[in-house]
């Protein structure tokens, strides 16, 4: 093995374009911030208002709203679930009306029809994940066979959000996703040939780069990824941890702190649509090989025509093209972190 290949991060510049290759999939990201610059025939001035009239247009026909939530969503079954829907202050869980998975819920976040980023509070946060880890147990209770956890957000249409309302979708599934098998079996094989976790070799060569690193505290790590699979993309790591179903109060309150600064962060660069996405291993199971760890990556700011920033590499090569450096969110991320939160 070259001294190149047994580099931790391996980038090269080729033609004015910098290739990164991530350090477990061994993907390749092709970044030139230049593209970020680039002439957009889609329009910039008028998207603050076509967003206004989004919120407004959809609040009279909202089913999540509390005046529709009780005619409009479906309840667990008594079999299931004895309660209706689960309630936590203003976080609520039920079925989801057209399921893509096993026990496939949506969680309302807020009574509010829609929430600026830059107002999510942390008990929000809090509320929804804690519910979440009440429903994934009384369905693991039924299931035994039903383990492995899924939280996602989609914030509005651009991220693949049908529904304005601020809300989730949570998964328990007899069987990972193949994206979890395959961090599983990475994680593992890198176990089992350098003697040490993947996860200790990144924060600790992230801490030594220092451009990228966010906000590295006992309880959560907060990195811009070093070769993005989305624009923006950040990732959410807590050290230490195991099943999303399983974190601690401590752990809970981590990821929702780190969470609701980055929203902060994510509006103050711009951004107005994004995905957050878990990586979790199944209840009852805590390896220091797969701590619970979350991305989020952003998404076109919501419009009526807008430049979608997924293309043909992404969704046919597994090749991720970005237009931003990670050392640069991480640059505009950090100040978030060392400020006093408005929650």
């Amino acid at each position: 093995m070259s001294s190149e290949e047994k580099r931790f991060f391996r980038r090269k510049v080729i033609a004015g374009v910098e290739h990164r290759r991530d350090p477990l999939f061994g993907s390749w990201t092709r970044i030139n911030p230049d593209r970020a610059r680039r002439v957009k025939h889609t329009g910039e001035t008028s998207r603050g208002t076509e967003l206004a009239k989004l919120i407004e247009s959809s609040r009279e026909t909202c089913p999540f709203c509390p005046g529709k939530r009780d005619q409009e969503t479906p309840v667990f079954h008594a079999d299931l679930i004895s309660s209706k829907r689960l309630k936590r202050n203003e976080s609520v869980l039920f079925p989801n009306k057209s399921p893509f998975g096993e026990y496939h819920g949506v969680g309302i976040l807020t009574n509010a029809h829609y929430v600026p980023m830059e107002e999510y509070k942390e008990q929000t946060i809090e509320d929804s994940l804690l519910l979440t880890q009440e429903y994934f147990h009384a369905v693991h209770r039924k299931d035994s066979s039903a383990c492995f956890p899924v939280y996602v957000w989609n914030f509005l249409p651009p991220s693949a959000g049908s529904i304005v309302h601020p809300h989730i979708q949570v998964l328990l599934e007899s069987r990972p996703a193949p994206i979890i098998e395959v961090l599983t079996r990475k994680c593992r094989r890198w176990h089992e040939e350098r003697g040490e976790e993947f996860w200790t070799t990144l924060v600790r060569e992230e801490r030594e780069q220092d451009d990228r690193v966010i906000c590295e505290r006992e309880d959560a790590v907060v990195v811009a990824s070093f070769a993005p699979r989305g624009f923006r993309e950040i990732l959410l790591l807590l050290p230490g941890s195991g099943s999303l179903a399983d974190l601690d109060g401590g752990q809970v309150k981590a990821f929702s702190r780190a969470l609701v600064r980055l929203l902060e962060a994510y509006q103050a660069m711009g951004v107005g649509s994004f995905n957050l996405v878990s990586y979790s291993a199944p209840l009852e199971t805590a390896s220091p090989a797969f701590p619970f760890h979350a991305r989020i990556i952003s998404r076109p700011y919501p419009r009526g025509i807008y430049t979608n920033d997924t293309g043909f590499f992404e969704r046919m090569y597994d090749l991720w093209i970005i237009d931003t450096l990670p050392e640069e969110i991480a640059r505009e991320a950090r100040p978030f972190f060392s400020a006093p939160s408005s929650s």
